[in-house]
């Protein structure tokens, strides 16, 4: 994997956000993972290696997130990260 990644999934309602969530995220190795919960709002923030360049790789959780009902943003991570 070329790319390294901090990923943050937020959902206020849709789909259940669990911690195994990333496994359905084609060519994406999750490194480390946490999730936090209040009520019906989750939280996921992820470090994950991707094949794709960030910005591509942003359209594409977005695209697999957006159905789901889930917010999400992607930050790179370089090797201080």
């Amino acid at each position: 994997m070329a790319y390294e990644s901090v990923l943050v999934v937020l959902a206020t309602g849709g789909a259940s956000l669990e911690r195994d969530a990333l496994d359905a995220l084609p060519e994406t190795t999750v490194t480390w993972s946490r999730i936090e919960r209040e009520g019906r709002v989750a939280c996921l923030a992820a470090r994950v290696r991707h094949p794709d360049p960030v910005s591509e790789f942003r359209v594409r959780v977005r695209q697999w997130a957006g159905p789901r009902g889930w917010g999400v943003t992607v930050a790179p991570c370089d090797q201080h990260c």
